[in-house]
């Protein structure tokens, strides 16, 4: 009796483990991330990092970078957004994986983007429930929403040597996170976006100057005066009013 509870007890493992990995279930999950305000975010060699982890435990459950396009400029400007609805399409930028659940989890999406562009990069998180054999794929799947502008600096270059004395053109490019160009009369209109350069003398007090949006370029211009010698730190500040989205670019330049 005894050599047979052993025994009984010893194969105990070998009959629960294939029944809780029979309970374990293919959950699809697909993640598209939004530039706030405007398309998908897609196209870049780095575009969005995706991280899907158990909200209680901590266990990394996938990630990965979305590939695809920034979607369809129609559909996603100019219709009205349907309740359940999809703004994508089958060429969309998404993150696509499937995991084998066995019960229930309570998952943290994490999304960090643009990464091609670091200063204007920022993350979003989100927490859901997931059910085995429950794919998250209707619609638009796990969707979410980055704000902020890319603001970058075509000039002055870094750390660039100039005389005293001499005007320094400002040439600073802003899109949405999605790369979306700003224009006069497009869905992102130039006219809707405050871009200020904040320039610092020898760490003194700022002095703001206005750029005005230049058609021709699609870039915010203006002219910066330099009179004393000494370093030049500038900060580029971009708002864009309708959709709550904020950029920042700095740079600094020596004057002599």
């Amino acid at each position: 009796m005894r050599l047979y509870l052993l025994a009984a007890l010893c194969g105990l493992p070998a009959l629960v483990t294939p029944f809780s990995q029979a309970l374990a279930e293919r959950t699809d999950v697909e993640v598209r991330v939004m530039a706030r305000g405007a398309k998908f975010m897609g196209g870049y060699s780095a575009p969005v990092r995706v991280t899907l982890t158990d909200a209680e435990t901590g266990e990394l459950l996938a990630r990965g970078l979305t590939s695809g396009t920034t979607g369809d400029t129609q559909t996603i400007m100019n219709t009205a957004h349907v309740h359940g609805a999809a703004l994508a399409n089958e060429a969309t930028a998404a993150f696509r994986t499937s995991l084998d659940l066995d019960r229930p989890r309570q998952v943290t999406l994490s999304v960090t983007g643009p990464l091609s562009q670091p200063q204007a990069t920022t993350t979003a998180t989100s927490t859901q429930w997931l059910l085995p054999g429950h794919h998250l794929t209707a619609g638009d799947g796990w969707r979410m929403e980055l704000p902020g502008l890319i603001v970058d600096l075509a000039s002055p270059l870094a750390y660039q040597w100039v005389q005293a004395g001499q005007t320094v053109p400002l040439r600073a490019g802003v899109t949405l996170l999605c790369g979306c160009p700003m224009s006069e009369d497009g869905p992102w209109r130039a006219g809707d976006t405050e871009v200020d350069a904040y320039l610092r003398i020898d760490g003194g007090p700022p002095t703001r100057h206005r750029l005005a949006f230049d058609p021709t370029q699609a870039l915010f211009v203006g002219e910066l005066p330099t009179q004393a010698a000494g370093l030049y730190e500038l900060e580029i500040r971009a708002w864009m009013a309708p959709s709550n989205n904020a950029g920042v670019a700095r740079t600094a330049f020596f004057v002599r």
